[in-house]
């Protein structure tokens, strides 16, 4: 069983290198790991839809894969979720990739550039695989955006237009790379912070990679080896 795990940054995954067994490095971007019969690659793709584009397909042409996880921080666009919380991000999208208008931001569904359908979109969303029960966290929807908001009006502007509990940078990307390339994918973000004006005294990032080191272990732990 290939695994390869997807992070904008080291720091997003310290905390869970500690727990593998480092076999080899693959590139200066790509380490590889075991964690018992699971073979599981670590790819830093940078923060971001551009870099994590580029190189998610250069590792996907370089090796093959059973699944990508994309993991990471992420801001909560609702209080629903608490800071610490790790969910499963099941469905994403592009927030910022459209026109603005006068008065108006419009995604490129609704100016009429894309089907919401058009493939790999469902309805202007972008889809993870079925864990087939071995993801149990909560699930939620996502944006994807290349800039991380932090002024009242623009987020009252996403809160209104999107309905989605959580924020990151790259998980849109992920999704949209692997339908395409038809690699099971799936995305699980640890909330540091509510979406709002930027006060960094309120996030708690080393709560979010402790439980986001917890979750993930414990989900690969779940992960059937085939047995040869």
């Amino acid at each position: 069983m290939e695994i390869l795990i997807v992070a904008a940054t080291t720091m997003e995954i310290k905390l869970i290198v500690d727990e593998l067994e480092k076999v080899e490095e693959l590139s200066h971007l790509v380490k590889s790991y075991r964690l018992g019969g699971l073979s599981i690659d670590i790819l830093v793709a940078g923060i971001g839809t551009s870099f994590t584009t580029f190189h998610l397909v250069n590792a996907l042409r370089d090796k093959k894969y059973d699944a990508v996880i994309n993991i990471g921080v992420a801001g909560s666009l609702t209080r629903e979720l608490k800071i610490g919380e790790v969910v499963n991000v099941y469905s994403d999208e592009y927030a910022d990739l459209g026109i603005e208008k006068q008065h108006e931001f419009l995604t490129l569904f609704e100016s009429g550039y894309l089907n919401v359908n058009e493939f790999p979109f469902e309805n202007g969303q972008l889809k993870a695989s079925n864990s087939n029960g071995w993801i149990k966290l909560k699930k939620v929807k996502g944006i994807t955006t290349n800039k991380s908001y932090g002024r009242d009006s623009s987020i009252a502007e996403i809160k209104e237009k999107f309905t989605a509990h959580v924020e990151s940078m790259e998980g849109a990307a992920v999704f949209y790379v692997c339908n395409w390339l038809g690699v099971s994918c799936y995305q699980l973000r640890s909330v540091s912070n509510y979406v709002e004006p930027r006060d960094s005294e309120k996030w708690n990032i080393p709560l979010a990679l402790e439980n986001l080191k917890e979750e993930v272990i414990g989900i690969l732990r779940l992960i059937p080896v085939p047995v040869n």
